[in-house]
């Protein structure tokens, strides 16, 4: 291709980034416009060029327009940017360059899987200010902390490097499913470990099924192949020195032992001295199925229009049976009260997503017929509000 700058007078002259990048680019500088060839450069508005003339003085030119034009008929690519000359250097304030910071989604079923993790991760370098996880000790919110204002702040003002546990305990949780929205809205990478006894056939939600996520029922090599990728992803980010083969084929053997060998949880269970315990509902239709919480949820749901819906606002999440709000105090133990509550109607089929980002939900056939039970068992007045209601079972946070 021919240059159209080859019959002009061109000159070397220093273009400056807002980001504080400098580099010398071949150019025809004029009064109200510069144009070059050199298209290895991205020029962008409130950039500037700077000229240094003959007797040593300097000009700068800011950009108004980048003015780039696509080459044809044997024309190069090429920039013909228009500028505005001014008397001073233009003041640029450096980019601050966003904390990394790995954020470990997950339900608190899952607790054990992910301490695991975690445990594998410190082992190859990264350290507590590294990594978020609420089910690690020191590594979640802080005491007297707002769990959605501080969540908001790190979706925000870090570099995220999201790590989804999915399992059907996972998809069955309120608030990871409004993790995994926040995460997708503010566009955030992100990595899915696939818990076992949860297929690539269950994955919903947000997240892309295409892309390659580690599954710990898979082939025990593609595993090994998948997990020492994920390993020097995490080096690569934070800088970290690279970890002998030696020792981490002694780690990652650990993990997955560790993770193949740990008893899943499911709602209403945990562990007490390492075996698995069931904890009995506060106040069930049939003894063996809700809490009281979820069923006066599902009452004032069924009572009106049968649905329950997650409303998110600045300072957290809020939730509704119909008209009627189910939280007072909006602590966050309340919070997480109600959060589980809405696992609970999931994980029995009481109610069904009707929308793609989990927060809308419609009671189902069985959901009705077992409020129906409670709610001529117990007699309930659904004028009154849900608090003066739980305060009728001894239930009150």
């Amino acid at each position: 291709m021919r240059s159209i700058l080859a019959n002009f007078p061109t000159e070397q002259i220093l273009f400056h980034k807002q980001s504080g990048e400098t580099f010398e680019v071949k150019a025809l500088v004029g009064s109200s416009g510069i144009n070059t060839e050199d298209t290895s450069i991205s020029i962008e508005i409130d950039d500037y060029f700077e000229r240094t003339i003959p007797s040593g003085s300097k000009e700068y030119y800011i950009v108004t327009d980048p003015g780039f034009h696509k080459g044809t008929s044997g024309i190069p690519d090429h920039y013909q940017t228009k500028v505005k000359m001014v008397k001073r250097r233009p003041f640029i304030i450096p980019q601050r360059e966003k904390q990394k910071l790995i954020f470990i989604s997950h339900s608190s079923y899952d607790k054990e899987y992910v301490k695991a993790f975690v445990d594998a991760i410190f082992a190859i370098g990264l350290n507590e200010d590294d990594i978020v996880c609420s089910s690690y000790p020191g590594l979640g919110i802080p005491l007297g902390g707002k769990i959605f204002d501080w969540l908001a702040e790190r979706f925000q003002e870090y570099d995220l490097h999201v790590i989804y546990f999915l399992s059907d305990n996972y998809y069955r949780s309120a608030a990871s499913l409004n993790e995994m929205g926040a995460a997708w809205v503010m566009k955030q990478k992100w990595d899915a470990i696939l818990l076992p006894g949860f297929p690539f056939s269950k994955i919903d939600g947000c997240i892309d099924p295409r892309q390659i996520s580690i599954s710990f029922d898979g082939d025990r090599e593609e595993l090994n192949h998948y997990l020492g990728q994920l390993k020097d992803r995490f080096i690569d980010e934070f800088g970290l020195r690279q970890v002998t083969d030696t020792r981490w084929e002694k780690i990652r053997n650990e993990l997955v032992e560790k993770i193949r060998g740990i008893v899943p949880l499911k709602p209403n269970e945990t562990l007490v001295d390492g075996k698995t315990q069931y904890i009995p509902a506060k106040s069930n239709p049939d003894r063996n199925s809700i809490s009281v919480y979820a069923c006066v949820m599902l009452s004032y749901a069924a009572a009106d229009n049968g649905q329950v819906m997650i409303v998110s606002n600045i300072d957290g999440n809020s939730y509704q049976a119909g008209k009627a709000v189910m939280e007072r105090n909006r602590t966050p133990r309340e919070l997480a009260v109600w959060d589980d509550a809405v696992g609970q109607l999931i994980a029995k089929g009481y109610i069904k997503k009707v929308d793609d980002k989990g927060l809308l939900y419609q009671v189902t056939n069985d959901g009705f017929n077992i409020e129906e039970d409670f709610r001529s068992d117990s007699n309930l007045d659904l004028t009154k509000t849900p608090t003066e209601i739980l305060a009728e079972f001894g239930d009150n946070v």
